[in-house]
């Protein structure tokens, strides 16, 4: 009882458990997707920022360049005549960014779009020159703009003059946003907007021409856009702030949305463990008002394809005609301590049948499951002794399954072994190669029988892996000279093939389907007529 008790702790605590997981993982899911997606449309909003700045840059390019072009087909005698006063002053008017255009003598502005100057604007030394060889000056003043700040463009004959924000002065809809356009050759701004990072400048071989790409550096997200044809990127950078902006929408709609999906699961497993935990009650109760019954399932000797015994497999039916499965109530059972009153209850089922067999004359036999507990006590073994006396049956008449988890407690379960079978029963290992026995594991116990499991019997007539294994399972029986049961057997092929593998037994559905004691005990009788029909 105290045992009992102390599982039944141990299960609440684990319902317990499992109904907060199931309430908390759909919640921490939908934060972790509300995140990504945050993220994702952050670096969707950061690379629309660059990309912007690196339109305007490669539109003001492509301006300067024509109006260079321009001017250098220009053929005027005079230094700043007509018509190269003309040249400057279309492009000055149809510039979208260029604010003049001068030529360039020295470092000097000697004439701009405006006519000559009577005195030369000085630019002073370029601040960096690209890898195409243009100039750059980066703060440029002039004495008829105080305060005002540009941004000078240039080769050895002309020079275009821009404002300083002109490049990053892109419409935004993040304040939180920092902008820059940078000289990758010389690895660093020509204009800027907002606090600009060092970590946020690119190596030279991390983009090719004309890609972009958007990352997180620190706690910004960083949007690199490279040029298809200057030696230049634009860089956007948005904030952590930003990303708090981007994720309370998703957040809105997402955790609410986990929150249900939690609490129905939460309610669920609430419900399946309520289930399960009042499945020991119920267990007694089918126990009480007689709820199990047996079916049996034939073994086919394979070289005659004759019924030579069953496997009894137990049923459960509640009263209101719901089938529970064994491999449902069986653990539950093993778990509350009621497994031994199961098998005692098979053993009264079964032993009618085993008494019309035992009034046969040949050595047909009931093969019996028995759990890893029924052989470490319980009266198991005085069961069986009983089960024989009362039913008149021979000792090799029963048969006793036991699975590879039986084998783990080896010397508990070996001893039980050893008896059973110096009392002549017999002893089959069930669904060998699905649980942990080895071939250094077999060999410590004295058994009669491998039942080969059904997962490898569908695959011994196709070129699935499993199917040299079940060879060499096989093998394995032969070399430790046991007997062999293929469960599962359901195509004529299979059986052709296990029966020249030397399989002595087979069961499955192309040989027959589980049935009631009537119908096996009429089914042996029907070949027993028929073979002394063939006989006679």
């Amino acid at each position: 009882m105290r045992q009992d008790a102390l599982s039944r702790k141990q299960t609440t605590l684990l319902v317990v458990v499992l109904v907060a997981l199931a309430t908390l993982l759909p919640i921490c899911a939908s934060v972790l997707l509300a995140r990504r997606q945050a993220r994702a449309e952050q670096e969707q909003r950061a690379l629309f920022y660059a990309g912007d700045v690196m339109r305007r840059s490669e539109d003001t390019g492509r301006q300067v360049d024509a109006a260079f072009r321009a001017l250098a087909r220009t053929s005027d005698p005079l230094p700043c005549g007509p018509a190269t006063r003309a040249v400057l002053q279309r492009f000055d008017a149809v510039s979208k960014y260029v604010q003049f255009i001068g030529l360039l003598d020295g470092n000097r502005v000697s004439c701009a779009s405006y006519g000559k100057l009577d005195v030369p604007l000085e630019l002073g030394e370029p601040d960096l020159v690209s890898a195409r060889g243009y100039k750059f000056w980066l703060n440029l003043q002039f004495p008829f703009a105080p305060g005002n700040r540009f941004i000078g463009l240039g080769n050895d004959r002309y020079v275009a003059v821009l404002h300083k924000s002109l490049p990053v002065n892109t419409t935004l809809a993040d304040k939180n946003v920092s902008l820059a356009i940078i000289s990758l050759t010389a690895r660093r701004p020509i204009a800027t907007r907002g606090p600009f990072q060092p970590q946020w400048m690119p190596h030279p071989d991390d983009l090719a021409p004309g890609e972009q790409r958007a990352r997180l550096i620190g706690p910004n997200v960083v949007a690199h856009v490279r040029s298809r044809y200057a030696d230049i990127v634009a860089i956007a950078a948005l904030d952590s702030q930003s990303f708090v902006t981007a994720l309370v929408p998703f957040l809105r709609i997402l955790v609410p949305l986990g929150a249900a999906i939690g609490m129905a699961l939460a309610y669920v497993v609430s419900r399946v463990a309520k289930g399960q935990m009042s499945m020991p009650t119920a267990i007694r109760s089918a126990l009480r008002n007689h709820e199990f019954s047996l079916v049996y399932q034939p073994v086919v000797r394979l070289v005659d394809r004759r019924w030579v015994g069953a496997e009894v497999l137990i049923r459960w039916k509640r009263p209101g005609g719901h089938m529970i499965r064994p491999d449902l109530f069986i653990p539950v059972a093993e778990e509350a301590g009621l497994i031994h009153r199961v098998t005692a209850e098979v053993l009264r089922l079964a032993e009618p049948t085993l008494a019309v067999l035992a009034r046969r004359d040949d050595a047909a036999f009931l093969s019996v499951n028995l759990s890893r507990k029924d052989l470490q006590g319980g009266g198991v073994e005085a069961r069986l002794d009983d089960m024989l006396v009362r039913s008149s049956a021979l000792p090799s008449q029963l048969h006793l399954e036991i699975t590879e988890r039986g084998l783990a407690d080896v010397h508990g379960t070996r001893a039980m072994i050893d008896r059973l079978r110096a009392k002549g029963m017999r002893v089959s290992v069930d669904d060998f190669g699905t649980g942990y026995s080895s071939l250094s594991e077999l060999v410590k116990f004295n058994l009669d029988t491998i039942k080969i499991d059904k997962t490898f019997v569908d695959t011994i007539d196709g070129e699935a892996v499993t199917s040299q294994v079940a060879a060499h399972i096989v093998e394995l029986a032969h070399d430790l000279s046991l007997a062999m049961i293929a469960e599962g057997v359901e195509r004529e092929a299979q059986a052709d093939i296990l029966e020249q593998w030397g399989v002595q037994h087979g069961q499955g559905f192309l040989f027959a389907v589980p049935m009631d004691s009537e119908s096996f005990l009429d089914g042996l009788a029907r070949q027993d007529q028929a073979n002394l029909m063939i006989t006679g």
